[in-house]
């Protein structure tokens, strides 16, 4: 990989659940300008790198967050880290998730777990945005009530605009809302998907099965974008 390596500290870390958490990093002094849907890459001592989405707006120039699953070794060290210490990575890189060619159009968000954060990331720019796009909807998916991230946050993104699906495969006596998978919500949705563009990150199964909902409902494969 030939982008160069960058460091940045760690300014805030924020717990999810228990396997889950919420980097935030300091670019103050080395400004980190990115597109929304772009991702860095942590290199591990075995030569090998982790990716990670970046999960905040572009438009706070002076910090950026990435959420982490711990799952391997990598991530195990980075979960070893304390807010102050630093993070040596490559990026940002890939296409990202564009926006300006869709202005005036609807814009469909659909995700799961840890990948709801290049959602977000590109959600909250058309947000900042909000005049320029006609209906904005995020359909969410996640194993259980509690594995619901950035669920806070959500209430202020449906104030300034955007309606929020969330759907869980595992529900408990307290859901009251939509159980299931979020490819099968999105088929049974009745909004009209014409003039339509979608963002669309998750699991290998998952996106396949949700690229053949929306080409079901008529949605052309052009305005199907991943950000991989």
């Amino acid at each position: 990989m030939s982008s160069p390596l960058r460091e940045y500290p760690i300014s805030r870390i924020v717990p999810f659940e228990k396997d889950v958490r919420l980097f935030e990093f300091d670019c103050s002094g080395d400004p980190f300008v990115f597109l929304p849907g772009q991702f860095i890459a942590v290199p591990g001592a075995n030569g090998k790198s982790a990716y990670f989405a970046v999960a905040s707006t572009p438009g706070k120039s002076d910090r950026f967050e990435i959420l982490v699953k711990n799952m391997n070794p990598l991530t195990e060290e980075l979960f070893g880290k304390r807010v102050g210490e630093t993070l040596s990575l490559q990026g940002p890189l890939g296409k990202g998730f564009p926006l300006d060619p869709y202005k005036g159009m609807n814009l469909l968000f659909v995700g799961v777990g840890t990948a709801i954060a290049p959602l977000r990331s590109t959600l909250l720019a058309a947000l900042d945005r909000r005049e320029e796009f006609n209906r904005i909807e995020l359909y969410f998916g996640t194993l259980t009530p509690n594995h619901i991230y950035f669920g806070e946050e959500m209430a202020s993104w449906h104030e300034r605009g955007a309606t929020v699906h969330i759907t869980v495969t595992y529900p408990d006596e307290t859901w009251d809302s939509h159980s299931g998978f979020v490819q099968e919500i999105l088929r049974q949705c009745p909004d009209p998907l014409h003039e339509t563009v979608v963002y669309l990150c998750g699991m290998k199964e998952m996106v396949e099965d949700t690229i053949g909902v929306l080409k079901g409902r008529m949605v052309p494969e052009s305005l199907i974008l991943q950000n991989i």
